[in-house]
Formats: structure tokens, sequence, C-alpha cells
């Protein structure tokens, strides 16, 4: 097995040869790791690194947040997130009069939480990179459901009931978004 470090283009890469069909690319820390075949010539990895380049920089370069900081190292979001938003919920619904039947939390792409008919609320696990303001608001807005679901004017009364600031929270959050 072959184990050699590369550079183009300002991405450090390795190959690592194995006995497989195929090329797999896995981006690490600060570099790309090439696994392929002994059959696999340099110059098909350069053009596929290439190819890729945008992806790869990106990925490379991407920011972890913790509380809407730029931190080091990714957060074990799984494990910080309920710890976070569980408090808080309480802590509203007490204040609101409005509680949920289930909270959880999972991983979402385009959501940060969600309450359904049953009056569960889903929250997302990466609302822990969001400031502690915008994590007040996605939970306000949240527990407001429970009461409104939809988002009609008496629901976004609700949520101004709490936060009279609301409209700023959520235009602070669509920017926050974009960011990260």
């Amino acid at each position: 097995m072959e184990n050699k470090k590369y550079k183009i283009e300002n991405i450090e890469y390795k190959i690592i040869r194995k006995s497989i069909k195929h090329l797999y690319m896995e981006v690490k820390e600060s570099y790309i790791e090439i696994r392929c075949n002994k059959f696999v010539d340099e110059e098909y990895i350069k053009k596929f690194i290439l190819k890729h380049k945008e992806l790869i920089l990106k990925k490379l370069n991407k920011k972890h947040y913790f509380l809407g900081k730029v931190v080091e190292k990714e957060p074990d979001y799984k494990k910080e997130t309920p710890k976070i938003v569980l408090p808080i919920v309480e802590k509203y619904s007490k204040v609101m009069g409005l509680y949920p039947f289930k909270v959880s939390f999972r991983f979402n792409k385009s959501r940060w939480g969600s309450c359904n008919f049953k009056n569960s609320i889903i929250f997302n696990y990466y609302l822990a990179k969001l400031p502690p303001d915008l994590i007040e608001y996605v939970v306000i807005h949240e527990l407001s459901h429970i009461k409104h679901k939809h988002h009609q004017k008496p629901f976004w009364d609700e949520v101004g009931k709490i936060l009279p600031d609301f409209m700023e929270l959520r235009k602070k959050l669509r920017k926050f978004e974009k960011e990260i």
C-alpha cells in the first residue's frame, strides 16, 4: 500500500493505493485523501481533484460555529444542543403557558425546528451554531405553533408578546444562515 503526499493548486492530498475498484475521496482536516487501486495514474487523480476543486476548497475551509462564534473544532452538536435548548424550552413554556407534548432533536438541512399537530417539537441539532438570541427566537417560534399551527397574524402576535423585535431577529437569522 502506497501512502504519498502531494500538492496541486494549494490542495494537499494523500494517495492510498488499495485493491479496490473505484476512486474515493475523503476531505480530512487539512488535506484530502484519495483511495484508489494501483492502476490509477497520477494524472487522472490530478484531473479528478481539479474537477472538484471548488467543493474541496469549500470543505477544507469550512468554519465551525458554536453559539454564533467561530470555533476551531466542530462541536458535538448531538451532545451539546439539548443541553442548551431544553432549559430555554422549559423557561419559555412557563412564561407562555405553552407546553410541548414531546421535544426531540435531529439533523436537518433546511429547518431549525418544527411543531406537529400533536404538539411535539423537533429541533435541529445544528441550532447550537446560532447565537443565543436566535436560539431563543426559534424556541419561541416553535412554542407559538402549539397555539397557532400557521404563520398568520395571530401566530406572529403570539411571538411578539415575548419578542417585540422578532422581525429583526428573523432578518438576523436569515443573514446568519447565509454565513454558516
